[in-house]
């Protein structure tokens, strides 16, 4: 089930976070591994209703960040473009399954339900973006029909690949 995270699952969160740290760090994915995210950034993603968790048995088993809402750091893209231009978008962000649930089908279930989200709230167009060497977020996000559209930089400088899908074309 995937539901509206509540503050009472930020310790549940946390420690998937920790566990994604763990396997990017071990890969040699410097994505995550200076202190992001953190507990106050979920406490605002919770705050703004757009942080979702699926539980199983009673567990938080992964979450991930449902923004229907532009992301500034999108504005600019390098080496490419959109797919679609001037048209509202969801962005995916911050997305992590705990580490017995990897290869279940759960990271395929949050983008299905991001994209039933956006539709049923009238956007179109999915984006979301991941570290050039993050290579199982890459195949996931291929896997669910994104194109890779350049590069983004983030506030922090740091460079992210970036991927668009169009949901539905305008009429």
């Amino acid at each position: 089930m995937i539901r509206k995270a509540t503050l009472d699952d930020i310790a549940s969160i946390m420690r998937i976070v920790k566990q994604a740290q763990y396997r990017l760090h071990s890969a040699g994915v410097a994505q995550w591994q200076d202190g992001y995210p953190s507990i106050p950034i979920f406490e605002n993603d919770i705050a703004g209703g757009n942080c979702y968790v699926a539980e199983e048995d009673g567990k938080i088993v992964g979450f991930a960040v449902i923004i229907l809402d532009v992301e500034p750091t999108y504005a600019v893209i390098e080496g490419g473009e959109w797919l679609t231009s001037g048209r509202d978008y969801c962005v995916i962000h911050r997305i992590a399954v705990d580490d017995d649930y990897l290869k279940s089908g759960l990271g395929k279930r949050f983008f299905e339900y991001a994209e039933k989200l956006s539709l049923e709230n009238g956007v179109e167009v999915m984006r979301i973006d991941t570290h050039k060497d993050n290579i199982p977020m890459q195949h996931l996000i291929a896997k669910m029909g994104y194109t890779y559209c350049g590069v983004i930089t983030l506030t922090t400088g740091a460079l992210r690949n970036a991927y668009e899908k169009i949901l539905r074309q305008p009429l």
